[in-house]
């Protein structure tokens, strides 16, 4: 399949994502979830894999950086406020 692996708009609600490897998500009822098809097609996963999990940990580290800077932002703005 010659398609990308970097179809897909939104989050949540989005379009459904087909990967080259044969991954696909589809809506759930919940927004926080999300179910992932693989195709039997294709045994080799390892790489979808490592790229997810290179993906997950940059996310992390995204969520942390935003955490730290609002804190940082939250004690400057008390320190203006008291």
């Amino acid at each position: 399949m010659a398609s990308s692996s970097h179809r897909g708009s939104d989050y949540y609600g989005a379009a459904p994502y087909r990967s080259r490897e044969g991954l696909s998500t589809r809506q759930v009822a919940s927004s926080d979830e999300i179910q992932l098809r693989i195709d039997p097609m294709h045994g080799d996963l390892d790489d979808e894999i490592t790229g997810l999990r290179k993906q997950v940990r940059q996310l992390r580290n995204v969520a942390q950086d935003i955490q730290s800077e609002a804190k940082f932002q939250n004690d400057f703005l008390n320190q203006l406020v008291y």
